[in-house]
Order: structure tokens, then sequence, then C-alpha cells
């Protein structure tokens, strides 16, 4: 043992010993930081009481650091006590300021939320400002602290708020600021999951810097006052929901009188819907439970189920009660009782559900031949699309449906409408009124109808082509109020053999809007000759064969009053023979040759006469003779009209 630390050697007390000695005393007491800084200072400036003294003020620093801790934690824990209580919120919110502005010592402490419908900030509770001006501020995103940290989500700190260039300052609220001696401003956001809802702030009426603890510290505020409002929202929400409730509650307590009396009519109807029973046991429920008689009307007034009255009443002395059949805005019709007397409020609901019960059974039989005639336009698609189908497969679909007989003769018929230069055009798509008249005439005959390419096509069993085809241009055109046009082929059995009809009643169907026959109809044996040469024509290709090979001679008959075009038709009717064709017109067979040599000089050669221009010559007088006129334009030199030879005079 050194004499130092002998008890029998008492170690004298030295100034820098005695010094010591006071601090760890000061520090003990949790003597104030000042007590202990003015105690150290009077250490000799040697290495060891340095040190000391460092130390001594370092342990200063963290009892003080450990107190304010503790204040803020127990702020915290309060805060915390304060979300499960039953205080109201902006009680909370006003706690939550009050305690940030103490522990921070701030002059003044608020809270802004942000207006969902604007998006500026506005002021909720305010502590410690002195100026109406600054809590009635509003502050619109991305300028001032608040705006700033609302739209960021980034807490902001300046040290001079008037002068701080990164802050985007409006003069309303700068004003305000000046007003109220704010100077120094620390903000950070209140969030709710992801969004930011609002910001919480301390401030200063003197220049202060925050540091990293204090932005912390008012961060975990923020956090709780995010916590308040958002439970504030929530209950509000449960109030509100909780009053609906109620109030849907009361109108179920009223009505539930009311239904329980119309129970019995309910357990009588409600099977049939069910049940999907015909409308005339409807009718039949309704005059059970009401009495009387009761009738189905449509809205066009046909009746489409009755149980009359068999009481012995006279007409007379029954009373009508009618309920409109109603489903949406749509009137399907009306639902009519007939007895004696006034109905009871009872009977008048029951009335009105048997009504309900009607509309549900029209609109399911509505669906159901709708959803048939889809089933009837894909089975028709699919037998004249462009690709051939399964024909096993479209057999056992047709048999299985039950919905078409391919193996029974059917005429098909193309029907559709022009306009001119267009070509072929469309009827109105599956949702117009056209095609319903046609699906409405297949239905009638037990065929199909659908919509192929721009045309209507039908399949109709029992019918001749040519009555088919007169019966849809008819029909048709009545609803489309312009005229259609419709080539029809057959009849026909089988579906292969009807596919093919199908190709030749659109052939026919071309071949009508070629000839300019737009609104009638017909079949291809009525075009003769052409129904069977013509695969595929145009208006402008028979003009143009026309032009070629009658044009001249109509031309020269206009221009000079002579009967060239009749001596053509004669000289082919009568088999190309000058004799035969004098007989024909009733002139002598010299007045033939002439007239044979004059048509040759206006075609400009013979070659009309030789087998392939006979051939193409006796085409177009066909052409012209289901035209009915000649198409033929004056004025086209003869040279011109492709038939060689000598030039015409």
């Amino acid at each position: 043992m050194s004499p130092l630390q002998s008890p029998e050697r008492p170690v004298p007390a030295t100034p820098v010993a005695e010094t010591l000695t006071r601090v760890v005393a000061l520090l003990a007491d949790d003597a104030p930081a000042g007590a202990v800084t003015d105690a150290v200072a009077g250490l000799p400036g040697e290495p060891l009481a340095a040190r000391a003294a460092a130390d001594a003020l370092a342990v200063r620093d963290l009892l003080d650091l450990r107190r304010r801790r503790e204040r803020e934690g127990a702020a915290l824990n309060a805060t915390a006590r304060d979300l499960t209580s039953l205080r109201s919120s902006g009680e909370v919110l006003r706690a939550i300021v009050e305690r940030a502005r103490r522990l921070l010592g701030s002059d003044s402490a608020y809270i802004a939320l942000v207006d969902e419908a604007t998006g500026d900030a506005y002021m909720r509770v305010t502590a410690g400002t002195r100026t109406d001006g600054i809590r009635a501020v509003r502050q619109r995103p991305g300028y001032g602290v608040g705006g700033y940290v609302i739209q960021t989500g980034q807490a902001l700190a300046t040290s001079d708020y008037l002068v701080d260039e990164r802050i985007r300052h409006d003069p309303l609220v700068a004003a305000a600021v000046g007003a109220d001696g704010i100077v120094s401003i620390a903000g950070v956001p209140m969030r709710t999951g992801s969004t930011v809802i609002g910001a919480l702030f301390a401030a200063h009426r003197v220049r202060r810097d925050y540091d990293q603890a204090e932005i912390a510290l008012l961060s975990s505020l923020a956090a709780h006052a995010s916590v308040v409002i958002e439970n504030a929202r929530l209950y509000e929400r449960i109030q509100s929901v909780t009053a609906e409730l109620r109030e849907a509650g009361a109108r179920l307590a009223a009505q539930r009188h009311a239904l329980e009396r119309a129970a019995f009519a309910h357990e009588q109807l409600m099977p049939l819907a069910l049940e999907r029973t015909e409308v005339a046991e409807l009718v039949r429920v309704v005059r059970r439970i009401l009495g009387g008689g009761a009738v189905l009307l449509a809205g066009d007034g046909r009746v489409l189920a009755e149980c009359r009255d068999d009481s012995g009443r006279a007409p007379a002395d029954l009373q009508a009660h009618e309920v409109e059949v109603r489903v949406g805005e749509e009137s399907l019709g009306c639902l009519r009782l007939l007895r004696r007397g006034p109905l009871s409020p009872a009977d008048e609901r029951t009335l009105e559900r048997a009504a309900q019960t009607a509309a549900l059974l029209l609109v399911m039989d509505r669906q159901a031949a709708l959803v048939a005639r889809e089933v009837h336009a894909e089975l028709l698609a699919d037998l004249v699309a462009d690709r051939a189908p399964d024909w096993a497969v479209l057999q056992r679909r047709a048999v299985r449906s039950g919905i078409a007989d391919f193996e029974r003769p059917h005429s098909v018929v193309v029907a559709g409408t022009s306009r001119p230069q267009q070509g072929p055009r469309a009827l109105p798509g599956p949702d117009q009124p056209v095609l319903g008249a046609a699906v409405a005439i297949a239905e009638r005959y037990g065929g199909l109808a659908g919509v192929h390419g721009e045309t209507i096509v039908l399949l109709l069993p029992g019918l001749d082509p040519d009555d088919a085809a007169r019966l849809v241009v008819a029909e048709l055109s009545a609803v489309a109020g312009r005229p259609v046009t419709a080539g029809a082929a057959g009849p026909g059995a089988g579906a292969r053999v009807l596919r093919g009809l199908h190709r030749s009643a659109a052939r026919c169907h071309r071949l009508l809007l070629a000839l300019g026959r737009e609104g009638q109809g017909a079949a291809l044996p009525d075009l003769g000759m052409l129904g069977t040469v013509l695969e595929t024509a145009d208006p402008r290709q028979i003009r143009g064969l026309l032009d070629r090979t009658l044009g001249p001679v109509t031309a020269y008959d206009r221009a000079n009053g002579s009967s060239l075009l009749a001596t053509v038709e004669a000289y082919f009717s009568a088999g190309q023979s000058p004799p035969a064709t004098a007989r024909a017109l009733g002139i002598h067979v010299n007045t033939v040759y002439q007239r044979l040599d004059r048509i040759t000089d206006v075609l400009g050669g013979r070659r009309w006469r030789e087998p392939a221009g006979a051939v193409e010559m006796q085409l177009a007088l066909a052409l012209n003779r289901q035209l009915g006129e000649p198409l033929g334009r004056a004025g086209r030199p003869a040279a011109a009209s492709g038939w060689g030879g000598r030039a015409g005079r």
C-alpha cells in the first residue's frame, strides 16, 4: 500500500481535490448546468484537471438529456392516455399543442389541417397566438412552412421565416405572421397511412435554431394528433352510419305490418315466378285471391290471358281496377281486375304485386325468345359463313335445340338495300326494327333469319322462292321506309344444299341491284339467261356492256328515227334468218338485208353477227329487256364500239 493510501497517513486536501469534490457533489445533487460550469472554471489548467472538468460537464449534459427525455416521455405517455380517454378530439388536440409548446419552450404552437375540397391548410387548434389573423390563416399548397410540409410530407424548420429564401411567401400569410411577432417556425407532417392530413407547428418570437431531437419530439406529437383526427373521423362516420341504420330500422318496422298482411298473397304469387308459370295461371291465381274476374292485356290492347267472373253478375255491376305492368320505364300492358266495389289497401297491394309478377313472367318470356333468336341467328350464321362448318356438329345443334329442320324444303332469301354510288348497303343492325320484322317472318313460317355481312338472310320452309322474295320485299320495305331488294333460291333440303342456295340467292340479289331493279324480289329463273351467265355484276359493268353493244344502234335510231334495234331483236329471235326476220317484222326481205348492212356499218364490222359477237349481243339484248328500256348513250362514235371491221358511215 502506498503512503497516500495508508489510513495512518491522511492525504492533505488540495484546491484541485476540493474543487473536484464540490463538482461531484453538485452532480449528485442534480445541480443546474451553470453551477457545474462555475465550479469547474476554478480548476487549474493542468491536463488532469482539464479532463476532469470536461468529464464533469459531459456528465451534466447527460443528466440534462435524461431529464429532457423523461419530460418528453411523460408528455407522450400522457398524450397516449388521452387517445384512449373519453375526452373530445378538440380537447385532446389542444392538450397536444400545449405540450408541444411547453416541451420546446416555444411561444406558440398550432395544428393545421388540409381542406379536402381545396387542398388549403387551415388552422384547427392554436396555443399562445396573439392575433386573430394568425388563427384565421389559410395556406395554399406549396406556400409557407405549412404548405411546404403538407405538399412534400417532409419536416421544415426556419430560424427566420420572413427572410428564408427556401419558403414561398403568401403576402397575406406573411403579414399575419409578422403581426403575431413570429420569427422562427418548425413544422412536421401529420399522416394517416401515406396521406398527409395536416401539420403540427412550434413557433418562437425570437431567432433560434431547432435541433433534430426537437423535430423528432414534434413528429411524435404529430403522430398522436393524426390518430386523434382519424379517430374523430371514424367516430363521425360510425355515428352517421348508426343514424342511417336507425332510420332504416324505423322504415322496416313500418313496413312489417303491411308485409305480414300480404303474406298469403306473396306465398301464392312467388311460386308462379320461380316456376315460370304461364300468364294464364297467374290470372287464375289473381281471380282466386281477389275474386271477380281478371284479364292481362298487352301494351297494344291484345288479351294475353283472361279468367272471367262466374258469379253471374252483369258486367255493369262490376268495377274495373287496373294496375300497369311495367319494367323500369317500359310499359308491357296492364292487369285488370273486375269485381264489385272498391279495393282495400291490402287488395290494392296484392294487385300491384300480381302486376309485378306478370311483368317478371313477360320479361322472362321475352328473354327466352331473345335467347332463342340468338341461337337461331348463330346457327344460320354458321350455315352460310364463308368457311364451311362441321356438318355433323351443325346438324346435332339443330336437332338438339329443336329450332331447325334442315331436311324440310326451304327457300333461301337474301335481302338488302342500296344507295346511289355506294353499292349494296346493309339493312339496320340486329337491334333495329327491320331485322325484327325479318325474324317475325321467319318465326311465322318456322324458319330462321339473321344478318350475314351486309344483308339479311331468311330460310323459309313451305314457300316458293318467288313468293318468299316478294313477301320479304313487301314487309321489310314497309318497315324500313325505303326500297328493299330480295333475291331468292330454292327450294331445297339438307344443310349443304341450303348453303349452296344461299350463294345463289346472294348472286340473284346482286344481279337485281346491278340491273337497277331496286325494291323488287325475284329468283334466279326469273332472270333467264342472265341468272346463269352473270356470276357477278355491278351497274357500271352492265352499263359498259350495253354502251359497247347496243349503244351505237340506239343512238342511230334516235338520230334518224329508224328501227335498227328492233331489227336486231327480231334477227336473233328468228335464229339469225333474214327471211324469218322479214316475216316477223312484216317487211320485205330486201329491207331486212339493207338494215343488217346498216347495222354492220353502225357497229363498224360484222363481228356482231359472228358466233362470239352474237353471244355478247344476245346477252346485251337480254339485259336490255330486263331493264325495260335501252340504256345505251347516244353520241359515242361507232368505231369505239369495239366490234372491229370497217368503220360505219
